[in-house]
């Protein structure tokens, strides 16, 4: 029984170098990938930066730098060159940084990709392809405050002329000024309050009014409806203008009538008892003079100059 255990103990032992193996086979094969070679070219100094520097792109490790070099014809340049995983999607979009690891000095180069290009970067032994090199946080950091530091030599001249002793001076006086109007400002609001007090009153004086003007304006309305119906009855085709400019009209009608036909007559009329009553007048007149004529009729006319019987003035007819 001993025995059988011992036995079992040695294969699973054997099971698991056999397995741990393999892992290492694996891993040792994926370590012996041929990686593709790329150059970066610094501008500015690769402090931190070795061979066997770790490579990353967007964050995951990709590769290495395989070496360091400067470039004779452009003084103050130094070429990169780094080997990284074929697997690697480097576009014409993807950049390096050199970024510090830490507190630790080391330096890595990290490749960038802002996803705007998928066109792929192919690059061999024979032909390595350049992938730009970008300021990183740091250095952008350190270039606008060197662009800043005249600026800011000029404000720091500025406020200590701010600061000199006159402008202290005349800013004292301006405290105290200002503190010398809060006063009176205070003593101008404990003036105000009883008046303040009586503001909310006036609002609601003015809101009263404005209910009543609003109430006005309501009666306004209808009266105007009302005195629109009342127009519009006076205008109908069977109101009283219609029938008012009917009996116009008619009386037009009637004085035309009037003006033809019975003003005539009556013209007439008036001239028959003109002529009646000088008749009547006359008669009377003779009437007076002599009565008997009344019954031997009038009296005969006496002939006048020319006349037969005339018997010259002064004498009657016989």
């Amino acid at each position: 029984m001993e025995n059988r255990s011992h036995a079992l103990l040695a294969g699973l032992f054997t099971l698991l170098l056999v397995i741990a193996a393999v892992v290492v086979s694996v891993w040792v094969s994926k370590q012996n990938l041929p990686r593709v070679p790329f150059e970066l070219i610094a501008t500015s100094p690769v402090t931190g930066l070795s061979v066997q520097s770790q490579v990353r792109y967007q964050g995951v490790p990709v590769g290495s730098v395989e070496s360091l070099r400067f470039v004779p014809e452009k003084p103050g340049k130094v070429l990169i060159l780094i080997g990284i995983d074929p697997r690697t999607p480097i576009t014409a979009a993807t950049w390096a940084e050199i970024v510090i690891a830490g507190v630790t000095g080391i330096s890595n180069v990290e490749l960038r990709d802002d996803g705007t290009s998928t066109t792929r970067l192919t690059s061999s032994a024979t032909k390595v392809q350049q992938i730009p090199i970008r300021p990183n946080f740091l250095d952008r950091l350190i270039a606008q405050t060197t662009g800043m530091l005249p600026a800011l030599e000029g404000l720091l001249t500025h406020i200590q002329k701010i600061a000199s002793d006159e402008n202290v001076d005349a800013l004292g006086a301006t405290l105290r000024n200002v503190a010398s109007m809060s006063d009176q400002l205070r003593r101008s609001v404990v003036l105000l309050e009883p008046g303040v007090k009586k503001v909310p009153e006036l609002v609601d004086g003015l809101v009263s009014t404005s209910k009543r003007v609003d109430e006005a304006m309501v009666d306004i309305r209808k009266l105007t409806v009302s005195a629109q119906q009342t127009i519009d009855r006076f205008n109908a085709p069977n109101g009283p203008m219609r029938q008012v400019t009917l009996s116009l009209k008619e009386i037009q009608e009637a004085v035309a009538q009037l003006r033809v036909s019975t003003l005539p007559d009556v013209s007439a009329l008036t001239t028959s008892a003109t002529d009646a009553s000088r008749a009547l007048t006359q008669t009377a007149r003779q009437l007076g003079q002599s009565p008997q004529s009344l019954i031997f009729g009038p009296p005969r006319a006496v002939p006048g100059p020319g006349e037969p019987g005339f018997a010259g003035f002064g004498t009657s007819a016989r």
